[in-house]
């Protein structure tokens, strides 16, 4: 067996593992910026909430003018965190087919190297089916 090919093939599965873990990371962060869109949009909601409650007993002019320029500032947060979640889904698309282009090259030298595997049992079988041609034909030559 060529131990070259086994140590291109062992280094190759390295590399789809490492594709792996980083895609797998991806994902993580993809969660994790999700979770901080829905943390922003329940904060807004809360807020809404809050101030419409406020809103019932009479607001003053300037405090509504404080809740209108933090709603926009939530407003904008929101958008910022949605481009966030666009980059990190790019990443997630990115890391993916990194992965998966890797795992193909890793399957494509797999295969090469079952295929030697192969190649090398049935040279040995051959070998080893003229060694006993070779005894057989001794001991009648000896007769």
């Amino acid at each position: 067996m060529n131990k070259q090919l086994l140590l291109i093939a062992e280094i190759e599965q390295k590399k789809e593992d490492q594709l792996a873990l980083q895609f797998a990371q991806a994902q993580q962060a993809l969660t994790a910026q999700y979770e901080k869109m829905a943390g922003l949009e329940k904060y807004q909601r809360d807020y809404m909430e809050n101030i419409i409650e406020q809103g019932k007993g009479g607001i003053s002019s300037t405090s509504m003018s404080r809740f209108q320029a933090f709603v926009s500032q939530l407003d904008k947060a929101c958008g910022q965190q949605k481009d966030n979640i666009e980059k990190a889904e790019k990443v997630v698309d990115q890391r993916r087919a990194l992965w998966l282009q890797q795992q193909r090259k890793r399957k494509s030298i797999e295969l090469v190297v079952e295929k030697q595997k192969k190649l090398h049992q049935v040279k040995l079988g051959r070998e080893e089916q003229k060694m006993f041609d070779e005894i057989v034909t001794n001991r009648f030559a000896r007769r």
